[in-house]
């Protein structure tokens, strides 16, 4: 069985609460300390692609 890195799991939460986004800022913030920078960065741009529509 392949393991799931912190890095994927991540995003696969933040899929999930995408729908609240006080629920999403809190997860964001929580994967953002358990990543690496390098990771960080590209979670950061993951997120304006994937979720540009809902931001405001």
């Amino acid at each position: 069985m392949a393991t799931m890195t912190l890095l994927e799991f991540s995003k696969m939460i933040l899929e999930k609460v995408s729908f609240e986004p006080r629920i999403f800022k809190k997860e964001f913030r929580k994967a953002l300390r358990r990543i690496s920078v390098e990771e960080s960065i590209h979670l950061k741009e993951w997120c304006k692609e994937k979720f540009k529509k809902k931001r405001k």
